[in-house]
């Protein structure tokens, strides 16, 4: 239980931004930032319909490329339960789906501001 609430404690940032430019570049963070919102609305909503109409292992698909956004994010502990959702969804299982939803909307509140 404990991993659960580390990785529910991690808040998104742009600090993987700033040290990959080597300083903090607003313009460049503000086009990184659009890019990043508008793939990640996209496996948003594709995620959300195939939980949805029940299609765990094609939404395991997504979440595949929803963790290496929350790992540039820098959210490393949410991108490690990311691997392990994604492993429950490809046998079919979506137990792990309330949380992971929690964590999607973190990260879009933080998008939506950022």
């Amino acid at each position: 239980m404990e991993a659960k609430q580390d990785f529910l404690r991690e808040i998104p940032n742009l600090d993987y931004v700033v040290e990959l430019v080597g300083t903090q570049d607003f313009e460049f963070q503000a086009k990184f930032v659009a890019i990043m919102k508008t793939e990640y609305t996209s496996d948003l909503g594709k995620y959300l319909y195939h939980i949805k109409i029940g299609e765990p292992r094609t939404a395991a698909e997504l979440v595949h490329k929803l963790k290496y956004k929350f790992s540039v994010l820098g959210m490393e502990k949410t991108f490690e339960f990311a691997e392990a959702h994604k492993e429950k969804l490809e046998s079919g299982d979506t137990s792990l789906d309330d949380v992971f939803k929690v964590i999607l909307k973190k990260v879009s509140n933080f998008l939506d501001q950022a």
